[in-house]
């Protein structure tokens, strides 16, 4: 049931994603870059998701502004590409989850990770992407 899930929000994901985000021709003004950051609210979805891939405790101590969101994307959809390797999902998303895809599908994602982070095969998938955005999410929190 969990992967029917994941797979819908994989599937309707990018259409919503992209009804967040600006158009790539749409002009940089000042309020754009203020509403970069996400609000208390999607910080608080977006902290669910790391604590799934890493531990809510690290998580919690990390500031969760827009670059944190960005190293975040990247690994959610390396996670998710990984793990239509072995079969789970029967295609990867075929972006790099940006923030409305994550603050809408954030239960999903976190359960997806709590899943095949405890499942041996799957587990990989999770690891491998939390060993390779350690640092990066690290710094990202610290403004580096």
């Amino acid at each position: 049931m969990l992967t029917a899930i994941v797979v819908a929000a994989a599937w309707t994901g990018p259409a919503a994603a992209a009804a967040d985000r600006p158009s790539a021709s749409a002009p940089v003004t000042a309020r754009a870059i203020a509403l970069s950051d996400p609000s208390l609210e999607e910080q608080e979805q977006l902290r669910a998701i790391a604590g799934a891939i890493w531990t809510p405790e690290l998580a919690a101590g990390w500031n969760m502004n827009a670059e944190v969101a960005d190293v975040l994307s990247t690994a959610t959809g390396e996670i998710l590409k990984c793990s239509e390797a072995f079969a789970l999902v029967p295609r990867p998303a075929g972006f790099v989850p940006g923030l409305g895809y994550l603050v809408n599908y954030w239960k999903n994602l976190r359960d997806y990770f709590l899943v095949v982070k405890n499942d041996r095969t799957y587990r990989a998938c999770v690891v491998t992407a939390a060993a390779n955005y350690r640092s990066p999410i690290e710094m990202a929190s610290m403004g580096i």
